[in-house]
């Protein structure tokens, strides 16, 4: 380049006159050289002024061009950490260096109402006090700190990160995870867990209870003995309905559970499994009635059999006179199957809960008819499942009506 070359040529081309004079040291001689010097000089100089100030500009151009590259990428870097802090799905709250909140996803603001903190000091946080200590000791730390918080009655995880770079301190990122459904999956696997181990108790205990009667007493009659033997049975036939109603709702509780998905004529299963519960009926006195019209529906046969046979041994166990009505018919999309029964019928303010693991309106006869109390929530995932309802209509001494609604086609998965 000229800049470059200016100094070497002006050297070699004085260098050059030098030479030259001294071989023609005539007056009129150097005064001519001396001429050309100065015009060359004058020429040489413009030249370079003009090649340095085209240098100059282009290293401006290329540093700008390098700047606007720089502030592209950090603006789309911007936007794409923006556009990920929206569909997070969790909170974003971004605190620079200078004690401001510098980002704040909709998530964050939505849920603790901070749509004003954006480019204020994070003080401003100070009006929700447990986020606002989190966040303060992460800042003044400067290390990562986790805790939970519960805030309008749900439950939030927050993990705040510091932020380096070149290890110098450039404030911290604040994630909130909303956790109330871990939280509730939690205590419902508690209680759950007290439940089962509340069930089995009891079954056990008899069983316990009876073994050690019958080793302490081995002249007992063959009379007593019998009954008690009968009691064993018993006990031992509660024990396996629990046990396969855990095993069965322990299955629907996981994420890749399928359905198996076939063509089925509704009403031929509907006549199947009166008939496997007519005579169960009859033995108490009640007369079984059914109207049933023709359909082929898309459900999992053995899942809608055992829905079937729940809901109406249900209405059986609790009814001690008068009839059982199972109803089939055609709704637009659906099918609908409606059990009545003259039973006992479910309170007001049990009818929410009769489809929760192991509540009884009964709790005596439940236990006395062999059920696990896990019936009606076995039929209310199935059903769900199939993307179908289930709703209860009931008098509390007059009986009850289960309405289930099932789409006549289903998605084959």
């Amino acid at each position: 380049m000229a800049s470059k070359s200016y100094y070497p040529t002006m050297v070699v081309i004085y260098l050059l006159a030098m030479v030259l004079m001294i071989i023609n040291p005539t007056t009129l001689f150097i005064i001519f050289t001396v001429v050309v010097l100065i015009m060359f000089q004058i020429v040489w100089f413009v030249y370079y002024q003009n090649s340095l100030k085209e240098e100059t500009n282009q290293s401006l151009r290329e540093l700008e061009y390098k700047l606007n590259k720089t502030m592209r990428y950090r603006d789309e870097t911007r936007q794409q950490f923006t556009s990920l802090a929206e569909v997070l799905g969790s909170g974003l709250i971004r605190i620079d260096e200078n004690e401001r909140v510098r980002e704040i996803n909709t998530y964050a603001k939505d849920t603790f109402d901070l749509s004003d903190a954006i480019d204020q000091p994070y003080d401003v946080l100070k009006r929700h006090k447990t986020l606002y200590n989190l966040i303060h000791e992460a800042y003044l730390t400067e290390r990562e700190t986790r805790g939970q918080i519960v805030y309008n009655d749900r439950f939030f995880d927050i993990n705040s990160a510091p932020i380096f770079e070149s290890n110098l301190y450039h404030g911290c990122l604040v994630l909130i995870h909303d956790i109330t459904q871990i939280k509730n999956a939690e205590t419902f696997q508690k209680q759950f867990t007290a439940d089962v181990t509340h069930e089995l108790k009891t079954p056990l205990s008899a069983l316990k209870g009876i073994s050690e009667i019958l080793l302490r007493d081995q002249d007992m009659p063959l009379e007593k003995r019998q009954e008690f033997d009968k009691i064993v049975f018993n006990q031992s036939e509660r024990l396996e309905t629990i046990l396969n109603d855990l095993l069965i709702i322990s299955k629907m509780d996981r994420l890749d559970y399928e359905l198996n998905i076939k063509q089925l004529n509704i009403k031929q299963l509907l006549e199947d499994v009166i008939d496997l519960l007519r005579t169960q009926a009859e033995d108490k006195g009640l007369v079984v009635e059914a109207t049933i019209a023709d359909d082929t529906i898309y459900v999992d046969p053995l899942k809608m059999e055992q829905v079937l046979l729940n809901l109406v041994k249900n209405a059986i166990n609790y009814t001690d006179q008068g009839q059982i009505t199972i109803k089939g018919y055609i709704d637009k999309k659906e099918y609908v199957i409606e059990v009545l029964d003259t039973g006992i019928g479910i309170k007001k303010s049990d009818q929410e809960k009769v489809f929760k693991r192991f509540y009884r309106v009964d709790d005596a006869r439940s236990r006395a008819s062999g059920g696990s109390g896990l019936g009606l929530s076995i039929i209310k995932n199935v059903i769900r499942k199939h993307h179908g309802t289930i709703d209860l209509q009931s008098t509390f001494g007059e009986g009850s009506r289960f309405i289930i609604r099932i789409p006549r086609v289903q998605e084959i998965r």
